[in-house]
Order: C-alpha cells, then sequence, then structure tokens
C-alpha cells in the first residue's frame, strides 16, 4: 500500500487511504500517489482521520463506509465534468432545479449527511484541497488579532471554523448554514474540538442575517457556485466585515457538481466579481484541479481561493 511506512506516526490516515485503495485501485491508486508526491500535510490528515473514528464511535467500519462516499463523490465529479466540456453548461441553472431534481431525490445516495462525509475526506485526500487548506492555515488563520468574531457561511462540516478558532482562542464565532446536515455535522465537529461554546450555530438564511456587529474575519468556501447571482453574496459580505478585517474565499471554476448552478468560465470572471463588490485582492491562489496547464486559461477547472480586504 502506498503509505505504509507512515502507519506507525499516521496510523487512522493510513487506514483510511489503505481502505480508499483497495475499495477502488483502478479509481484512487493515481489521485493517492498524487497525494504522496505532493508532501501533504500528514499531521492535519491524521487528525481529520482519527476525529472521523471519534465521530463514528471508534467503528472502524462506519469509517470506513464514509470515506466511500469521496470516491462516489469523485467519479461523479469526472462524469460531470465531461459532460459539462460537450454542453458548456451545467446541468442547472437555478436552485429551485437543484432542489427538485437534487436535494429532494430519494434515490440519490449522496444527499444529506453522505455529501457532507465526502467533502470532509477529501480536505485529507484531494491535493487541491489540502493545498487550500494550507494556504488557509498559514495566511489566514495565523493572521489574526488577539481577540475578534468569525463568520463562516456557510458552515458546511464546520471545519474551517473548527480550526481557525483552536488557532485563535480569543475569537468566537457565528456559522450559518440553511441545510440540517450541514448544521448538525457542523456542531458535532464544533463540539469534538471542545469550542461548542465559542460558536453560534444558526440555521438562517445568510441574506436575513441580522447580526449585532461586524466581523473581523469571514469565510465563505465553495458557495458563490451554488447560487444564482454570486455578485449579490459577495457584496453582502463586504456589509459584514469589519474595515481591516479579511475574507477568505474559495470558489469553483468551470468544474461541475452536481449542486452547482452558477458557472464561472475563468479565474478572471471570480475576480471581476470581488472587484465589483468593493473587495481587493491582498493574496490568491488559483490551481488546476487535475494538476495540469495553467490556472489562468479559460474553460478548465480551476478551484480558485483567495484572502480579500474591503477597499
Amino acid at each position: 500500500m502506498i503509505f505504509d511506512d507512515l502507519k506507525e506516526t499516521y496510523p487512522h490516515f493510513v487506514n483510511v487511504a489503505s481502505y480508499l485503495e483497495s475499495a477502488s485501485p483502478l479509481f484512487m491508486e493515481g489521485p493517492l500517489r498524487q497525494l504522496r508526491d505532493s508532501a501533504p500535510d500528514y499531521a492535519f490528515a491524521e487528525k481529520l482521520c482519527r476525529d472521523a473514528y471519534a465521530l463514528c464511535d471508534g467503528a472502524e467500519e462506519k469509517v470506513f463506509e464514509l470515506a466511500s462516499t469521496m470516491i462516489e463523490f469523485s467519479m461523479e465529479f469526472v462524469f460531470l465534468q465531461r459532460k459539462l466540456e460537450k454542453s458548456g453548461r451545467y446541468l442547472y441553472a437555478t436552485f429551485k432545479e437543484v432542489e427538485e431534481q437534487v436535494y429532494n431525490d430519494p434515490e440519490r445516495g449522496l444527499n444529506g449527511a453522505p455529501y457532507m462525509w465526502a467533502l470532509y475526506f477529501t480536505q485529507a485526500f484531494w491535493v487541491t484541497h489540502g493545498r487550500v487548506w494550507t494556504f488557509f492555515l498559514r495566511d489566514f488563520a495565523t493572521a489574526a488579532a488577539p481577540h475578534g468574531n468569525l463568520l463562516e457561511v456557510p458552515s458546511g462540516n464546520g471545519l474551517f471554523t473548527a480550526h481557525f478558532l483552536l488557532k485563535n482562542p480569543g475569537w468566537r464565532g457565528v456559522a450559518l448554514d440553511l441545510s440540517d446536515t450541514s448544521i448538525q455535522f457542523t456542531d458535532r465537529v464544533l463540539s469534538l474540538n471542545g469550542i461548542r461554546a465559542r460558536v453560534e450555530v444558526r440555521k438562517e438564511d445568510f441574506f436575513r442575517f441580522a447580526g449585532t456587529h461586524k466581523f473581523g474575519r469571514i469565510i465563505c468556501g465553495e458557495f458563490l457556485e451554488h447560487v444564482e447571482e454570486p455578485l449579490r453574496v459577495l457584496a453582502r459580505l463586504r456589509t459584514l466585515v469589519e474595515p481591516d478585517g479579511r475574507l477568505f474565499l474559495t470558489a469553483a471554476v468551470w468544474a461541475a457538481n452536481i449542486d452547482h448552478i452558477y458557472l464561472y468560465k475563468s479565474a478572471e470572471e471570480v475576480r471581476a466579481h470581488i472587484r465589483a463588490s468593493g473587495f481587493a485582492i491582498e493574496r490568491e491562489f488559483p490551481q488546476n484541479v487535475f494538476l495540469d496547464g495553467r490556472p489562468d486559461q479559460e474553460k478548465t477547472p480551476i478551484n480558485y481561493s483567495a484572502i480579500l480586504r474591503p477597499v
């Protein structure tokens, strides 16, 4: 197995990696070798997998079952990406379509909790997500004042809020999401990390959120492509950030997932929305999803991440 020599130091990570490799060798061996060559943050990957065991009450078979959703999620991405290359558009263009055809489809196995678990494991096993994570921890989470308020929207699985607050013990947070699954997942992740009391977790429409203060740090990950008007999201975030605050933003460009709505065709289109909403780019990190080509090319799948400041 690819990571067997690391088993003594990172046992939980190696157990999950070995399962993924054996469960789908034709699909997973290449990505796992790419992961090995990328020199990932093994300490974080070990914690993420160790936490998965804790969230599953130590039941390894359950951990493996949940990790396998990442394989299904990845295969679906490749399939949908091929359709995008042929058609030039995502499957759906409105949230109503996604809600009816995806979220409310009883036959779809990756809805709800499995979808959240798939994204949870990509943080450790997708090279691009691992690099975004390093960018987030190194350049955003460690550059905060001693005290402040954090907002994450949507909260997703709660990982970004949890690790920001672990690195910044003087901060408190608000986590917003409309998904019951995300709210529950966030709650469990925060509780496991011993910081649940420092976070207000709210099921609430972001556009109706009426906070009592602005935020020194805001996290908005993988949201813009899920809405019909991403510029409206960025403009709303601009009203919530403190004058000297920062926003950590990620967005998918020309990258097909089943519930993506707004199709960015290039990183420059994301930058144009950033500028139009009243933000400036302090630092950015665009990268090709398939790790080849240039991230400034049009119609190539890109994982875009940036640290923004208000202007």
